[in-house]
C-alpha cells in the first residue's frame, strides 16, 4: 500500500522526468524547469513540458500544484486562464492525481493536466488525447481522515439545517454543541478547512457560507456509515411519549434518545407507520422493565455513536431524528423508502 505523501513542486516535476513511460503511446519529449520567457514578465511558469503523440508535437507551459484540493487547483486554473497568451504554447496542470473534480473543471474551462500515474487528459487545436484510469499511487495525508462521515459530519450537518452561514469558526462549533453535538473546537476550523479546499464553502473575513449544498449532501450521503450498534432490545410500550418519563443508570431519565432517521419519516414525508418503532439510546436504564421480545412495538438500539441524536426535533413529546439523519437512512433502504427520501432531500435543501 503506498503511504499518504505531499510532495513539493520540485519533487513532483522530479518524479515525472522519471516516469515517463507511463504516458505511452502518448511521450513526453522535455521538460524545462522554471522557463524565462520574455513575453512573460509578470508570468513566471514551472515549467516548459513538450509532448508528442505519433507525428503531432505541442508545447505546453505548466503549473504544477502539489495538493489536488479543488480550491488550490481552482487558484492554479485562474492564473493559467489569466496568463498571457503565448504563440506556439499552452497551458498544462501538472498535479500528482487528476480527481473526477479536477479533470471536471479542466473540462469546464477547456484545459489540459497531466499527472505523476500516466493518466491525461490533453484538448488543444492540436491534439486530442485522453487517459484516466491509472490508480493514485501519491495519497495525500489528511488531518481529519474523513470530513463527511462520522463526528466530523457535524459540520456539514449544521450547515445544511442552519442557512448555511456563520460569522466564525467559534459560532460553528458554539451552534454544534447546542445541537447535541461533541466536536473540539480545533476539530470543527480542521473540517471548515476542507470545506473550503473542496470548494463547498466559501471561508473569509465576512464569515463563513454554504456554497454548494447539493454537493455537500451528496457527499454526506456517499460517506455515511450507520451507527454502530451495542446492543438492541426489543420493547412493548404503550406510548412513544413516556419515554421522557423512563430512567437512566443514574435514576434521572434516560441521557439521550432519539427516534431514528428511518422510524422519523412519518414526520417529514406521507408514510405508513411500521409495526415496531426503531429508537436510538445511549443507554437501556429502566428500558429492560419493558421488555417483550414477542409483542414488542418498539426496537431499542444502544448506540456510543452521537450523530444519529443531532439537531433532533422535539414536539409533542417526541425526539425525532433530524430531516438530514432522515434522508440518510431512507436513502440506503428499498426502493419504496428511497423513493420517500427524495422529498425529504429536496425539503432539506429548500431549507424547509
Amino acid at each position: 500500500m503506498t503511504s499518504p505523501c505531499i510532495l513539493t513542486e520540485a519533487e513532483v516535476l522530479t518524479t515525472l522526468e522519471s516516469g515517463k513511460d507511463l504516458f505511452a503511446p502518448l511521450k513526453i519529449v522535455s521538460i524545462e524547469r522554471q522557463p524565462i520567457l520574455a513575453a512573460m514578465a509578470a508570468y513566471r511558469p514551472d515549467a516548459g513540458i513538450t509532448l508528442a503523440l505519433q507525428e503531432r508535437m505541442v508545447d505546453f507551459l505548466a503549473e504544477v500544484k502539489t495538493r489536488t484540493a479543488p480550491g488550490m487547483v481552482a487558484e492554479s486554473l485562474w492564473r493559467i486562464k489569466n496568463a498571457p497568451a503565448v504563440p506556439g504554447r499552452n497551458y498544462l496542470l501538472l498535479v500528482p492525481y487528476l480527481t473526477a473534480t479536477i479533470v471536471e473543471m479542466l473540462n469546464r474551462e477547456k484545459l489540459s493536466g497531466l499527472d505523476l500515474n500516466g493518466n491525461y487528459l490533453i484538448q488543444t487545436p492540436g491534439l486530442l488525447a485522453m487517459r484516466l484510469d491509472r490508480e493514485n499511487r501519491f495519497p495525500e495525508s489528511q488531518p481529519i481522515k474523513n470530513i463527511f462521515a462520522g463526528a466530523s459530519s457535524l459540520v456539514g450537518r449544521l450547515l445544511l439545517a442552519r442557512g448555511g452561514r456563520f460569522g466564525s469558526v467559534n459560532e460553528v462549533a458554539r451552534t454544534i454543541q447546542m445541537l447535541g453535538g461533541g466536536l473540539s473546537l480545533s476539530a470543527v476550523s480542521k473540517v471548515l478547512k476542507g470545506l473550503a479546499e473542496e470548494l463547498i464553502i466559501e471561508k473569509n473575513r465576512a464569515g463563513i457560507a454554504l456554497l454548494q449544498p447539493e454537493k455537500l449532501l451528496q457527499k454526506l450521503g456517499e460517506n455515511y456509515r450507520p451507527p454502530k450498534i451495542l446492543e438492541t432490545l426489543k420493547l412493548k410500550i404503550p406510548d412513544m411519549n413516556s419515554f421522557a418519563g423512563l430512567k437512566g443508570p443514574d435514576g434521572l431519565g434516560l441521557r439521550s434518545w432519539v427516534i431514528s432517521g428511518e422510524s422519523s419519516a412519518r414526520r417529514y414525508a406521507v408514510m405508513a407507520d411500521s409495526f415496531a418503532t426503531k429508537v436510538y439510546v445511549t443507554d437501556f436504564g429502566s428500558l429492560w422493565n419493558s421488555l417483550d421480545e414477542k409483542f414488542y412495538n418498539v426496537v431499542a438500539l444502544r448506540t456510543g455513536d452521537l450523530f444519529p441524536f443531532f439537531d433532533a426535533r422535539e414536539e409533542g413529546g417526541q425526539r425525532w431524528a433530524s430531516p438530514l439523519q432522515c434522508w440518510l437512512e431512507l436513502s440506503r433502504l428499498d426502493k419504496r423508502e428511497r423513493e420517500i427520501s427524495d422529498t425529504v432531500r429536496k425539503a432539506i435543501l429548500e431549507g424547509k
